[in-house]
């Protein structure tokens, strides 16, 4: 998945930032004290953001500082007229690039001291239970009486263990990946609580999310956004927001990316995306199900397009390229959608799983077809969310982890059929 997001590093970096130090009213609690209004006045004058969603702001890098603590990516979280609490990405692979295990073991410790400073009191470890997680999480926590901070830190690697090969055994490590620091501040332990693994939600209440309007619109309400921001992380985002769905909100982009073994630039391959959610999968007490697959999408396509293709002297699709990256917009309406019966088969699929409270992963390629919003990335691959339909318009509700704006979307059916490369639901267990 490459070239995901380039409206939010135009945005942003033309954006003049005036916020300034919040060492003293987070340490004070008066950041989370006062009503949303005078908190814009006082704390976020001239500060920029871009929105993730009703609740969320990504601040512009370098609307804030903490002291001593590194800031790169910050969102802000509003309660109902309050600052609620504030997420700090000290590091993370998929902004900074890759750093090697003494830069990274410095990075902790430094937040570490500028914790304890922000705080007053001294940080304590905690242990967090990698089934919750799904990765392994070096956990910190400081409580005070007028807040409170958490700090995550993960990477991969550099664990032995034995691999028994017959009667032998042999220690096995795996090289050291850097993979993210993050903190979270607020007035109190609740305020940044982590929902993990245990605490997803009952199918019964996943019904009740569903949603059905006059005119025959169907959708899940409820599927938060997550701001993938400049990174390549559509599909740990994408993810993360089914798992935050399900009530597992502590489970969140860095960490899945971990599991995906995303970057920056380069996503996740679409060689190993399926590898990796079924993987992942496996970690949580859910259920991968594959309604369509890559292999079996370009398998179906090349007979029938080629066929097509060559009767109206139209360029072939080979496997040199991803064909869906070179095919005819409307030749690849008229073969996978040209018929009622191939748009009816294709939206029982989403009907069916919405209906169950279920969205559905939808990878596409994107930049074959006009969208009613403009997307900040050109034809490629990319993973979104199905959140609903319309049986009677023949038209999908769609969302995207690109932030305000891309919550809830439309399409044709036969649009979002022809541009399909697979479709994933995750079911609870």
């Amino acid at each position: 998945m490459k070239n995901m997001v380039r409206f939010f590093a135009a945005a942003l970096s033309t954006m003049v930032c005036l916020g300034g130090d919040l060492v003293k009213p987070i340490s004070t609690g008066e950041l989370w004290n006062g009503p949303k209004a005078a908190a814009q006045n006082k704390y976020l004058a001239g500060a920029r953001y871009a929105p993730v969603d009703e609740t969320t702001w990504r601040m512009a890098n370098g609307s804030f500082t903490f002291g001593k603590l590194h800031a790169g990516e910050v969102l802000l979280h509003w309660g109902e007229d309050n600052i609620d609490s504030l997420r700090v990405i000290v590091y993370s692979k998929g902004d900074d690039g890759a750093i090697d295990r003494e830069e990274f073991l410095k990075k902790i410790e430094d937040a570490k001291e500028a914790l304890n400073e922000i705080s007053g009191v001294e940080g304590k470890k905690k242990k967090v239970n990698v089934k919750e997680t799904g990765v392994q999480v070096e956990c910190w926590e400081w409580v005070w009486e007028t807040g409170a901070a958490r700090m995550d830190a993960s990477y991969t690697g550099e664990i032995s263990r034995k691999a028994k090969r017959g009667k032998k055994s042999k220690e096995m490590v795996q090289p050291f990946e850097a993979e993210f620091i993050r903190v979270d501040l607020g007035p109190d332990a609740a305020a940044i609580a982590h929902g993990g693994a245990s605490d997803k939600v009952t199918r019964k209440e996943l019904r009740g999310s569903i949603q059905k309007e006059e005119d025959g619109t169907v959708w899940l309400d409820g599927v938060n956004m997550v701001d993938q921001g400049q990174k390549g992380y559509c599909v740990p985002a994408t993810l993360a927001r089914v798992f935050a769905f399900y009530g597992m909100d502590g489970v969140d982009q860095h960490a899945l990316a971990a599991l995906c073994d995303s970057s920056a630039d380069g996503g996740t391959s679409s060689n190993s995306m399926e590898a990796a959610m079924a993987a992942i999968c496996k970690k949580f007490p859910v259920k991968l199900i594959t309604i369509e697959d890559y292999q079996s999408v370009v398998m179906a396509l090349m007979e029938p397009y080629n066929k097509v293709a060559k009767k109206k002297g139209k360029q072939q699709l080979s496997f040199a390229t991803p064909p869906l990256d070179v095919a005819d917009p409307e030749l690849l309406k008229q073969v996978r959608a040209g018929k009622k019966s191939q748009v009816k088969k294709w939206m029982g699929a989403v009907k069916k799983h919405i209906d169950a409270g279920t969205p559905v992963l939808w990878s596409v390629t994107l930049g074959i077809y006009k969208e009613e919003i403009a997307v900040p990335q050109a034809r490629g691959g990319h993973m979104r969310l199905i959140i609903g339909y319309n049986m009677k318009e023949q038209t999908i509700i769609y969302s995207d982890s690109w932030g305000a704006g891309h919550e809830k979307k439309t399409m044709p059916a036969a649009e979002a059929a022809a541009m399909t490369t697979g479709r994933y639901a995750i079911k609870l267990k």
